[in-house]
């Protein structure tokens, strides 16, 4: 088996010289076509830079095809410390700034119209990053270097490139946010177990913020990856120079790695974001096997739903309905994720819980008709989440009522069912002559304010 690494003596000169097929040896004549592809890249792309690794041939060895640097050094690769070490926040957030300080440097770098991927740097004795050439390195990637998990070319490629946009800066920030993303987290911020369940979720923007994957990572630092990978281009950064002024302040200010405070507050949220992003995950899965069904579905549902609103049905909460029945309505509604009555019980802004019964409606349908969305079935029931063991109790003011409840509000975490013991205060008052929920406190304000951690 060949070397990856190996010295190469020529002019009385020892120069690195390393193996182009590692990980994959294809026949000799696909051999040959990819040694002759690449030699007429050495002399066309050589960027003469010290950050820059530039090779000066290609040589046969003892049977294998070599590159043949101007070093006399070889540089591992630094997709072999993500493997193998723990995340270090430090050396990470370093080494990106580095890779773009060399990239931001490099004339020819926007006439390289491919993705940059974490196999195309590597690390030197003192753990700095060089750049290998690029233009080279894309010809024989395939053959050199082993995949990460999870690892497609189309993970560091910006959604405008997916649909066949001109490589630019904004382009390239995407890039090097995916890069950041796995350097700080030491995972790829769009996870899937093959190319179309990635794909998936890059273009519905399905992203876990990289604190809620490793909490060690302050939110500041968290909100700039983020914004680095956001899908419309218009919302990432200005410009490379403008994220390396970012990172020299995380860097200056010490402010990359989360306090105990924010560490806590990171693990604890950690739990509601992943089942966050299943949820979005199930429906878009759905969606994608199922679309026809899907998309004549979600239209009766909105049809339903909009004749409703519009008043082509008759309202469920009437002059006639007690304050009694209009909190019942309320919690049933939670519970039947009827989207409809619960706007009909309350005059207050109910935020994301509207959302979530909404998006809860359409997907717990979905499974009763169809019954094979992969989701959480293990214990016999269709629903997403839900209400139990409601008690209410009223106090009765001048002319309006104070009403108490506890509840058991059930929803999904880790791949099972949890439940929390809730307490909630209403306030029931006339509004035009029909009874409404005019104030709500308690447990259930969280879910209102997309921030229920369970």
């Amino acid at each position: 088996m060949e070397k990856k690494y190996i010295k190469y003596e020529k002019d009385n000169k020892e120069y690195a010289a390393e193996s182009i097929f590692v990980s994959k040896k294809p026949r000799s004549r696909v051999m040959l076509s990819i040694v002759k592809d690449v030699k007429p890249e050495i002399n066309k792309h050589i960027f003469k830079n010290e950050d820059i690794i530039d090779y000066q041939s290609v040589e046969k060895i003892e049977g294998d095809y070599y590159l043949i640097s101007h070093e006399d050094s070889c540089y591992p690769p630094l997709i072999d410390r993500i493997k193998e070490d723990d995340i270090n926040l430090k050396e990470a957030v370093k080494w990106t700034k580095q890779i773009i300080e060399i990239w931001d440097s490099v004339e020819q770098a926007n006439s390289f119209s491919h993705e940059i991927k974490v196999n195309y740097f590597r690390l030197t004795e003192q753990d700095n990053i060089k750049l290998i050439n690029p233009f080279i390195n894309k010809k024989i990637e395939q053959y050199k270097y082993p995949d990460l998990d999870n690892e497609f070319d189309e993970i560091y490629r910006p959604p405008e490139i997916i649909n066949r946009e001109e490589w630019d800066e904004k382009a390239r920030i995407y890039n090097f946010g995916v890069v950041f993303y796995l350097l700080t987290t030491g995972k790829f911020p769009f996870q899937g177990e093959d190319k179309q369940e990635m794909y998936d979720k890059k273009m519905t923007g399905s992203l876990i913020a990289p604190r809620f994957v490793n909490p060690d990572i302050s939110e500041t630092l968290s909100n700039l990856i983020v914004d680095m990978l956001a899908q419309n281009k218009q919302n990432r950064p200005d410009s490379l120079t403008r994220i390396l002024g970012k990172i020299d302040e995380l860097i200056k200010e010490d402010s990359y790695q989360a306090s105990r405070e924010e560490r806590e507050n990171n693990l604890n949220k950690s739990g509601s974001q992943h089942t966050k992003n299943r949820l979005k995950e199930q429906v878009t899965f759905y969606f994608r096997h199922h679309w026809g069904k899907t998309l004549f579905f979600g239209i009766l549902i909105g049809l339903i739903i909009g004749v409703g609103m519009l008043g082509g049905n008759p309202p469920v909460i009437t002059e006639n309905t007690t304050a009694d029945e209009v909190v019942e309505f309320f919690y049933s509604s939670i519970d039947e994720k009827d989207p409809v009555v619960i706007g009909q019980t309350t005059t207050t802004d109910l935020g994301d819980l509207e959302t979530m019964v909404s998006e809860g409606h359409v997907m717990e349908t979905m499974r009763t008709t169809y019954g094979n969305l992969p989701a959480e079935e293990k214990e016999g029931t269709n629903k997403i989440f839900g209400i139990k063991n409601l008690n209410i109790s009223k106090t009765q003011k001048d002319d309006y009522y104070i009403y108490k409840t506890n509840y058991i509000f059930f929803y999904p975490r880790e791949e099972e069912m949890r439940e929390k013991e809730m307490q909630d205060t209403l306030t029931v008052k006339k509004v035009e002559n029909k009874w409404q929920i005019t104030e709500i406190e308690g447990s259930i304000i969280p879910l209102i304010e997309g921030k229920f951690e369970g």
